[in-house]
């Protein structure tokens, strides 16, 4: 048997263990929340509803598109501006398309870099100062990043369409 302090010695060690176990589960709960906010997954069927799909981000970050997809330059483009370490977006597609577009959408200079099933591709200017990539897309998970030649995060919207013009 504990022999308690008159003071609350014990109830206080207790209290203060619990109030660090609460801490904790509290910033791990905050911070898986926080990073799900951060990317952002989109899923797709083998339909795209609706179409155009629209999604909003914010794009940036402090490291050069070449130190995350570890090339200069693909068949789509130059690998460039500033990105997180982690994607913008994770991309699911449950089936092969065709023809499948994403298009970010920005008032300020952005770039666009794709990791996926086949390799990496990278896009700048395709549309003005908006990148761009388009054609046949294979099964499989992609990771989008959306880049800025600022340090600062700008917001865009990425537009994700199915019908070939």
């Amino acid at each position: 048997m504990k022999k308690s302090n008159p003071r609350g010695g014990a109830i206080i060690k207790n209290l203060s263990l619990f109030s660090t176990i609460s801490i904790i589960v509290s910033f791990t709960v905050t911070s898986a929340t926080f990073a799900q906010e951060i990317v952002k997954n989109i899923t797709l069927d083998g339909q795209i509803n609706p179409n155009p799909m629209m999604i909003d981000g914010m794009s940036g970050g402090s490291l050069q598109a070449i130190e995350v997809v570890n090339t200069k330059e693909t068949s789509t483009g130059l690998c460039s501006g500033l990105v997180d370490r982690r994607p913008n977006h994770i991309l699911i597609l449950n089936t092969f398309f065709e023809f499948l577009k994403i298009e970010v959408e920005s008032s300020t200079d952005t770039t666009i870099l794709v990791r996926g099933p086949g390799g990496v591709w990278c896009n700048d200017d395709y549309n003005n100062d908006n990148p761009a990539l388009e054609g046949q897309w294979q099964a499989g998970q992609y990771k989008i990043w959306v880049g800025s030649y600022e340090e600062t995060t700008n917001s865009y919207r990425i537009r994700i369409t199915g019908n070939n013009p």
